[in-house]
């Protein structure tokens, strides 16, 4: 049971280090992870060969044995010359002072382990994972045969008694040690496979995400521009006798290219909304500007924008971005109430540390179906929209660490309810 317990705990110091090894550099979605780090490979070869040392097996009494040339060939094969130097240290510490070996067997026994993963390593990246579990096996017999000579060498030269138990039970081990080092040289393999693989849907999801949004924005711009590309012939066909018609068709192309310039602006704002600048808003005077700057919009549309917004809703965020957002939210909001006696009301005020900011009108109300697709880019229920406005409303808020919420019911209005949290500077803390 001791026995067992010990080789699994040997196997630990291995297979653990390949995780963190994992944890630290193939999780990332860098490009760098393909290229080996050679300052991790080290640490965690170095750790691994150290506590293989420290938490040998006793095979029998008196005869210890330990996996730390698994950590020593990794190390060389995948970290290079330096990580396998730095880990040939432990190693030849080891034979010097705990198996109190002569220098030069010492150093014997160390160039036996290192040599034939030195001769591999130029060569191990290109090969399959067939083939390096081939070579594993290789290295184990190779280690088999010099456990042999070794055990013969003192044997004769210096009448030590090894029983046919003891060559047994240490070829038995160079035999654990191989099929150790064939479960290791896969766990790296995979863990690398996956790391790549992961990286390969990153970068086709990335370019899924482009070409939709590419075949989306042409989808878009298309209709405006063939429009305008019809009214700009009917321009060219038409006499200068015929001004005001002229003068139709150019207002109409004007509007047009107001739209497919308020579509490219809605996918570039989807693209940019992730970038945010941090200073102290009073959102109070953001509101008041906002509602000034739309009454002229909602007069246009015979609407009246009515305001009870309390004084000092102080955020921490960036100020265009957020006025983008409660400028969608209220011209949403215009057009969605009828031509007479269209109503919109914003209210703004501090509860539980949170700035609430709501925004209601008396418009055509939408269903519990449509409330839970908002935000969803492309779902709009205008008739000439792309949905984006809301979905970079969403990001928006949701990068300043608040929220939106909306209520509504069929013909009877709607009530969008924004939450940011409240910025405490330290003297109100302190006079808290």
């Amino acid at each position: 049971m001791e026995l067992l317990k010990d080789i699994i705990l040997q196997i630990a110091f291995i297979i653990f280090p390949i995780f963190i090894y994992h944890l630290f550099w193939l999780s990332r979605t860098h490009v760098q992870v393909i290229e080996p780090n050679k300052i991790l490979i080290s640490c965690s070869t170095i750790l691994s060969s150290i506590l293989c040392i420290l938490y040998p097996i006793e095979l029998a009494e008196g005869l210890y044995v330990n996996l730390q040339g698994i950590p020593l060939f990794i190390s060389i094969v995948y970290g290079g010359f330096i990580p396998g130097i730095l880990t040939m240290l432990p190693t030849l510490t080891y034979h010097l002072f705990q198996l109190n070996l002569e220098w030069y067997t010492a150093v014997l026994c160390v160039i036996v382990y290192c040599t034939l993963p030195y001769l591999l390593r130029i060569k191990w990246q290109s090969f399959g994972l067939k083939r390096k579990q081939g070579w594993a096996i290789v290295y184990g017999a190779f280690l088999f045969g010099f456990s042999l000579l070794f055990l013969g060498y003192e044997s004769v030269l210096k009448n030590a008694f090894f029983s046919m138990k003891d060559l047994y039970i240490i070829n038995a081990f160079n035999l654990v040690l191989a099929i150790i080092l064939l479960v290791t040289i896969y766990l790296i393999e995979y863990t690398k496979e996956n790391a790549l693989i992961r990286m390969e849907l990153v970068k086709a999801e990335k370019m899924s995400m482009v070409s939709e949004l590419a075949a989306s924005v042409a989808h878009e711009v298309r209709n405006p521009l063939t429009v305008v590309r019809g009214f700009v012939q009917l321009i060219g066909n038409s006499t200068d006798n015929n001004i005001t018609q002229r003068k139709e068709y150019m207002n109409l192309v004007l509007a047009e290219l107001d739209r497919a310039q308020s579509i490219i602006t809605d996918y570039l704002g989807l693209a940019s909304q992730q970038y945010i600048a941090k200073e102290k808003i009073d959102l109070a005077e953001t509101l008041e500007e906002i509602k000034t700057l739309m009454t002229s919009y909602a007069n246009f549309k015979t609407v009246t924008i009515n305001g009870n917004i309390n004084k000092d809703l102080y955020v921490i965020g960036d100020h265009a971005k957020l006025k983008q957002v409660f400028i969608n939210i209220i011209k949403n909001a215009i057009e969605a109430v009828p031509n007479v006696d269209g109503k919109v009301s914003i209210q703004a005020y501090v509860s539980h540390e949170f700035v609430r900011i709501k925004i209601m009108d008396n418009g055509i109300g939408m269903s519990q179906e449509q409330i839970a697709r908002i935000g969803e880019p492309y779902f709009t229920l205008k008739e000439k929209g792309t949905g984006l406005g809301l979905t970079v409303t969403y990001s928006i808020i949701k990068n300043h660490g608040g929220t939106i919420r909306y209520k509504s019911e069929l013909n009877k209005g709607t009530i969008a309810m924004v939450s940011l949290p409240y910025f405490v500077s330290d003297n109100e803390q302190d006079a808290g």
